[in-house]
């Protein structure tokens, strides 16, 4: 009786998952070899969710992990904002200046 209620408990506490498309722009292309990568990832995680994923895909972006520029439909935000399939995100390499 307890292990189906483990099991029936286990079930539901499982999150959809959603794909979504990803651009990427400067050497990630060159990581991935496309403009765009198809991720796989929990719904309603966050900027940083995307990060990690995409980093556990393409280990060569580890390094930029912490300063890796990503955009939400266009925008610069926090890595902690919530993402849903519709919204456009683009990864970037960060900029680095030579002065």
């Amino acid at each position: 009786m307890l292990s189906n209620l483990w099991k029936k408990n286990k079930l539901t506490q499982r999150t959809n998952r959603m794909k979504i498309t990803v651009k990427v722009l400067g050497r990630y292309k060159d990581f991935t070899g496309n403009e765009s990568v198809q991720l796989d990832i929990a719904d309603g995680n966050t900027l940083q969710d995307v990060i990690n994923t995409f980093v556990r895909q393409y280990p060569l972006a580890e390094k930029d992990k912490s300063r890796m520029m990503v955009t939400k439909n266009k925008m610069f935000v926090s890595f902690d904002t919530a993402i849903s399939k519709e919204d456009e995100i683009t990864l970037a390499p960060p900029v680095v200046s030579g002065g």
